[in-house]
């Protein structure tokens, strides 16, 4: 019986079936050798993928489950700079019970004159319309922010400024008692992004502070809680925010409501999840080549079992219905261990990092992610397995008695490649379509297949050059080299199993240190020391007056600062405006703007020309010049920007090239004078101090401001350098323990294509031996082969991530890109660990067989 007709006439499907489970049963009962590779491929890549979709489902559900708790009502509302009028707050009262808060930055002194920055929150009796206010200690201690002159603090600035729980503090020009520790709050992810300890007081207290002036950066939110439940129905919810919108157009309010409570934590949170999608398909596919590793190895072992079959007239159909079926079961325990430990992930990451997540997960199943991982994982095994089985089924039995002994190629069997393709494509569009930004998912699969056809390249080249230079000496090179350029080589195992791995090990270190030394460079050299809020321009002499009376050279800079709101582009308002992602920050909030008669520092004209300083015609305004065109923006198009509860329509008269790294005042938007100047407004001023200023001297400034300025609020520039560095670390932390599970399914199928080759190194040593190699000769051929393979791949993840680091540095973050010597040290050093720790433990299986059981069988 040829092939042909073992596949075009089958058996009965039924009596094949029932004969076929039979046999594959009785397999894997007498043992599954060499298999466990199989399932631990199959279950890790499988966990990626399940891991990482369930930690963002539990996400998106913990931010629809905790919408009311997070925004603090049904609806909110935000303005900044000014209250809302008599006829905006019956409106909102209108539609339901209504809590009012202001949210600002301030200066917190002491009693011994220490001062720290803080984040206060004022709110009224109302407060708060769903949650609660967690209050660490005095443990029952109930809303004590409502009593006049009580404020709750949180336990980090008690430490840093060496209170006590019921010491004064002083606010502005109030001085209040500390009535507790404030824990968490439940409108928290309303807030901004904190850059101090937080403060919760009242409204009565507030008004004793007397930072309420006109112009002061405040934001003031109303959360609206709707009566009967009516919050509940989403048409309520839209028809508020339109009644709202329509009847207050040029109110400025920035409306949200519970079903997408915080906007731009989901997008972060969207963003963050599309990229370790990569790393979780990439560590599938890792997963993937493990399995084909160890199918083969499977396939090789039963090579005489399968040729025995076919003697005794097994049909290639009941082959391959066999080893499938053992294929199928494996993997159905792979994909089981692997959706396990993916639904555990985020009760795990729930329970290891509570303090650091901003919300906590949803810790119930989530099917969908499930679903798809298993589905992956299946389409996984197909692709990997159905090819190499397809073949085993069609060859001979004289060829499969000869394969142990000769290296000829067997035949390719093109409907199981087919089959094998057809699995892959299915595995891309599974991926593009279970992702939210399908080009984004699409552009990556197209990556992963370039960079895995690369190292597959690199591989086969290290295998040709060897092939070429294996007559060395000594004789353990020599070996060494034969080993690396014969057929059976493990050079592109070793370069796809470990290349991506630590590509993006060090692509991540060189880009962490890269955007470090940018911090560092430019904070040293250019940036100014303090950032100071809220000065009164009537009181800038004096302010600067104090500051230079400390210290003479101190350099001090300042511009007029309003917060606005862009509503429309060119007419269109911006939720249907068409913005880039990376742009869409810039209009989905509000931003900082000034006006003045000259270009500002830090950045220069680029297109159009600036107004003349007497100008004094309709609003123009200069815009960021990366950013105008991210939002689709040119020359002499208008932008509509409501300030202060107005519309102003301004006109694009030019585009700047802003260098934000200095961190020198300046804004996205910047107006004519006669646009904004009658608008009431405050300064923003900053303090750029002699170099080797030493500490006392900056502190002295510092108290001395907050003495005879207590409404100015002090920001430094320093304890932003260093959120921004933690954030930072913390990000890269996240995408290194990413690549570091990719390295360890790498690690998997290193391990997996070893032991595919290990019956053949086995033979091999035994012809050494028996030719006269010692023992040493043989240990030394085996680790200069594998450290060789290590080598290579290690440069060549090197080379590609330092290419890579440098183009994402240059051309995607604008910055200087750096090269660290000691990350590639280490990435060569991880790769030669691994490598040789494989390679010890194959040569110690190796030397430890006996050669007379070989020789007597030949």
């Amino acid at each position: 019986m040829t092939a042909h007709t073992a596949i075009t006439d089958p058996p009965s499907a039924t009596p094949g079936s029932s004969l076929a489970m039979t046999i594959a049963l009785r397999e894997l009962r007498a043992g599954a050798g060499g298999l466990v590779v199989f399932v631990l491929c199959i279950a890790l890549g499988v966990a990626a993928v399940a891991a990482i979709g369930s930690l963002a489902a539990a996400f998106d559900k913990a931010l629809a489950n905790q919408g009311r708790v997070l925004i603090g009502g049904d609806l909110s509302f935000e303005v900044v700079h000014r209250q809302a009028t008599k006829e905006e707050s019956a409106a909102l009262y209108d539609l339901g019970q209504v809590s009012q808060s202001a949210s600002f930055r301030a200066m917190a002194r002491g009693e011994d004159g220490k001062s720290a920055l803080v984040e206060v929150k004022a709110v009224d009796e109302a407060y708060p319309l769903y949650g609660e206010v967690n209050v660490i200690e005095p443990l029952g201690l109930g809303p004590a922010w409502r009593e006049d002159g009580t404020v709750l603090v949180q336990p980090i600035l008690l430490e840093r400024l060496g209170l006590e729980i019921g010491d004064t503090l002083k606010i502005g020009e109030a001085t209040t008692k500390i009535g507790g520790t404030l824990g968490q709050q439940p409108d928290r992810l309303a807030d901004r992004l904190s850059y101090g300890p937080k403060v919760l007081m009242s409204r009565d207290t507030l008004d004793k502070t007397g930072l309420v002036q006109p112009g002061s950066l405040i934001r003031w939110i109303y959360r609206v809680k709707m009566p009967n439940d009516a919050g509940t129905d989403r048409d309520n919810l839209t028809d508020a925010r339109k009644a709202m919108e329509t009847a207050f157009p040029q109110s400025g309010f920035a409306i949200r409501d519970w079903t997408d409570p915080a906007p731009s934590l989901r997008r972060d949170a969207q963003r963050f999840t599309q990229f370790i999608n990569f790393v979780g398909l990439t560590a599938l596919l890792l997963g993937g080549i493990g399995v084909g590793n160890a199918i083969q190895s499977y396939m090789a072992k039963k090579r005489d079992i399968i040729a025995t079959f076919k003697c005794l007239g097994a049909t290639s159909r009941l082959v391959l219905n066999v080893y499938m079926i053992q294929a199928t079961m494996l993997a159905g325990i792979g994909i089981v261990i692997g959706l396990a430990i993916g639904a555990l992930a985020p009760l795990a990451v729930a329970t290891l990092y509570e303090d650091a997540l901003p919300l906590p997960l949803a810790i119930e199943p989530h099917p969908a992610p499930l679903i798809v991982a298993a589905l992956a994982g299946l389409l996984t095994m197909v692709l990997f397995v159905l090819w190499p089985l397809g073949r085993a089924s069609l060859v001979s039995p004289a060829r499969l008695m000869r394969s142990g002994l000769t290296d000829e190629r067997e035949r390719s069997a093109t409907p199981f490649a087919i089959g094998s393709a057809v699995a892959g494509l299915a595995l891309f569009v599974l991926a593009i379509a279970a992702s939210e930004e399908r080009l984004v998912t699409a552009a990556i699969s197209l990556g992963i297949l370039v960079a895995f056809g690369l190292l597959l390249g690199f591989g086969a080249l290290v295998q040709r050059y060897a092939a070429r230079h294996r007559r060395t000496k000594p004789p353990a090179v020599a070996l060494a080299w034969a080993s690396i350029g014969a057929p059976g080589s493990l050079a592109r195992a070793i370069a796809v199993s470990l290349g991506l791995g630590l590509g993006l090990l060090i692509a991540v270190a060189l880009i962490h240190g890269s955007l470090l030394t940018e911090i560092e460079s430019h904070v040293e050299v250019d940036a100014p020391a303090y950032y100071f809020l809220d000065v009164e321009p009537d009181s800038l002499a004096a302010f600067q007056k104090t500051a230079k009376t400390v210290e003479p050279d101190a350099k001090m800079d300042n511009a007029p600062m309003l917060r606005g709101r862009i509503v429309e582009l060119k007419g269109v308002p911006v939720d249907k405006a068409e913005v880039s992602p990376d742009t869409r920050w810039v209009v989905s909030g509000d931003r900082g703007l000034t006006y003045t008669d000259s270009v500002p520092g830090s950045s220069e004209v680029e297109e159009g020309e600036w107004w003349s300083e007497d100008y004094d015609g309709p609003p123009l305004v200069s815009f960021d010049g990366e950013l105008a065109r991210g939002l689709g923006l040119k020359l002499g198009d208008m932008v509509t920007v409501n300030i202060l509860g107005r519309n102003v329509e301004a006109k694009i008269a030019s585009m700047r090239k802003i260098d934000w790294e200095s961190l020198a005042i300046n804004f996205v938007m910047v107006f004519s004078p006669s646009t904004l100047q009658g608008a009431p407004h405050r300064l923003v001023t900053t303090l750029e101090l002699p170099k080797g200023t030493p500490p006392e001297t900056e502190a002295e400034i510092v108290q001395s401001l907050a003495e005879r300025f207590p409404l100015v609020t002090a920001i430094k520039i320093g304890d932003i350098v260093d959120a921004a560095r933690a954030m930072l670390s913390k990000l890269m932390a996240a995408i290194s323990a990413t690549a570091g599970f990719t390295l360890l399914i790498g690690a998997a199928v290193l391990a997996g294509a070893v032991s595919a080759g290990q019956q053949r190194r086995t033979y091999l040593a035994v012809l050494y031996k028996t030719l006269g190699a010692t023992r040493r000769q043989i240990l030394g051929a085996e680790l200069i082969e594998f450290g060789l393979l290590g080598f290579a791949t290690a440069l060549l993840a090197v080379i590609i991530a330092t290419v890579t680091a440098w183009a994402l540095c240059t051309f995607a973050f604008d910055i200087t890109f750096v090269f660290d010597p000691w990350a590639a040290i280490m990435t060569i050093a991880i790769a030669l660990t691994l490598v040789l720790s494989v390679a010890a433990i194959t040569t110690w299986r190796v030397l430890s067989v006996k050669a007379a059981p070989y020789l007597r069988a030949e």
